[in-house]
């Protein structure tokens, strides 16, 4: 018991790394007294069930922290309070995954394997809790990072699974002491040593970049209403929401104005209903809002561009399981608060849109963000930035919006794109294609704010090298199974 009780507790001081608490130097004393305990002596005795829980208690400590805010969509009405322990179930089943690493590291006996597979089967658990099931891509250890210059420019050359990787290793490091072959552990320091230092002359030429490749400018408004959560809103009030809108839209002169998802107040069921907004707009501005769609008997998370030349739409593609679909809704209808009473469809247009001005950005809405393999394609890997329309009202004050906007941190600097966010309740932020924030609104705030951003000419990214990346991963990981099966026999 005392084994489980300290892998709980080191899973709990985990999840402090991440947002919004950050405190990093804590990884250094975390994870190489994890791989103490790893390799004690009575652990090594320990069946395979008991180091299963050994890995399940370490997650539960760490969840409960890094998802906190899980239960904060089920206290906004009292209809759905009291099963708000239900969102746990979300803990326990993220925390099955450090069950299933812990069991598969008993399997490696050399002190040295161990370490390169610790963080190696910490990716591969990230990877399949991001694509098993409905896929939850919120467990990343590149989010440790996502506030730092280490952090956003080496996801920029590694990617997401890289930087977890680096991230988790580099707090192993004070373990390489544990090693008992000397000359194997001088090799092992000369090999990090020479790839650390490359990694920080890669660091040091990413920033250097920074303020070099900018041309066109463009004055980008942020509108973050802040309205209250309701899903149900009587018609005067859905009225006077519009004219608040539309009072906005009448006075701004920008290039872009944006508001947050489904910051419309009817369901759009023709483009038509959109005309007016045309009307009021300035001749170069561009409006971009979010809306529920209907088409026929379907309903759709929306984002709809307007200009005087054109409305267009995007659909979201990667919907919120218990959000906006309830799988058996039938056994679940205490969850149509927060999920409504029907289910969205998934949309299918092409994740590119284009400006009155020719230049082009990725819609992405929501939690659609964490995604990253799924948002880059042949059809907008040129586009000039992301908006990203969000709500994370639902999500209270807690970690869960720091959380959210922190991952769009990572996305622009992977990408290598402006990312331009708007949310309801905050954080909205234009965050540029280093991961800087060029300015904000807090949180919680009812706010327009007009900033000048310059677009960036450099466009590349390394999202071919991120896969490989990952490809080498996953072969690390068999090659060191297959080089521990071979000392055993």
């Amino acid at each position: 018991m005392k084994f489980f009780i300290q892998f709980f507790l080191c899973g709990i001081l985990t999840g402090l790394l991440f947002p919004p608490f950050f405190l990093i130097p804590l990884g250094f004393i975390i994870f190489p007294y994890l791989f103490t305990l790893l390799k004690h002596k009575e652990y090594l005795l320990f069946n395979y069930r008991r180091h299963f829980l050994s890995g399940f208690f370490y997650g539960l400590g760490f969840f409960y922290i890094y998802l906190g805010w899980i239960k904060e969509p089920f206290l906004h009405d009292n209809l759905t309070k009291n099963f708000a322990v239900l969102s746990y179930f979300l803990v326990v089943y993220c925390s099955l995954y450090f069950g299933f690493i812990f069991l598969i590291l008993k399997y490696f006996n050399q002190t040295i394997n161990k370490l390169i597979m610790f963080p190696v089967l910490i990716i591969t658990g990230e990877f399949f809790c991001a694509n098993l099931s409905f896929g939850f891509p919120w467990f990343s250890f590149s989010l440790v990072h996502s506030g730092n210059i280490f952090g956003l420019s080496t996801i920029f050359f590694l990617g997401t699974y890289g930087l977890s990787f680096i991230t988790i290793f580099i707090f192993l490091l004070p373990s390489i002491f544990l090693l008992n072959n000397s000359k194997l552990k001088k090799i092992f320091y000369v090999i990090v040593f020479i790839f650390l230092i490359n990694l920080f002359l890669l660091i040091i030429f990413r920033n250097k970049e920074i303020d070099s490749s900018y041309n066109e400018e463009l004055n980008v408004s942020l509108v973050q209403l802040n309205f209250p959560i309701g899903q149900k809103l009587s018609l005067e009030q859905s009225r006077i929401r519009l004219d608040y809108i539309l009072d906005i839209i009448k006075i701004n002169n920008s290039d872009i104005l944006i508001f947050g998802e489904n910051n419309y107040p009817f369901i759009i069921d023709n483009f038509n209903n959109l005309i007016y907004f045309q009307r009021l707009l300035k001749p170069k501005t561009n409006l971009i809002i979010g809306a529920t769609r209907k088409d026929k008997d379907k309903y759709y998370n929306s984002l709809f561009l307007i200009n005087k030349k054109k409305i267009e739409k995007f659909d979201k593609q990667i919907l919120v399981p218990f959000g906006e679909f309830v799988p058996f809704r039938k056994f679940f209808s205490f969850m149509e608060f927060i999920a409504g009473t029907t289910d969205f469809s998934v949309g299918n247009d092409k994740r590119n849109l284009d400006l009155n001005n020719n230049n082009k950005f990725i819609p992405i809405i929501c939690y659609e963000i964490i995604y990253f393999w799924k948002l880059l394609n042949t059809y907008n890997h040129d586009s000039d930035f992301i908006i990203n329309l969000t709500n994370d009202s639902w999500f209270g004050k807690l970690s869960g919006p720091y959380q959210h906007f922190y991952f769009t941190r990572l996305r622009a600097a992977e990408f290598n794109k402006y990312l331009i966010r708007v949310s309801n309740n905050g954080i909205s932020a234009i965050i540029n294609n280093y991961g800087h924030i060029i300015d904000f609104i807090e949180l919680e705030k009812q706010k327009t704010k007009t900033i000048k951003i310059s677009i960036s000419n450099n466009k590349t990214n390394n999202i071919k090298m991120h896969q490989i990346i990952t490809l080498l991963i996953f072969l690390t990981l068999i090659i060191g199974i297959l080089l521990e099966k071979k000392n055993d026999s």
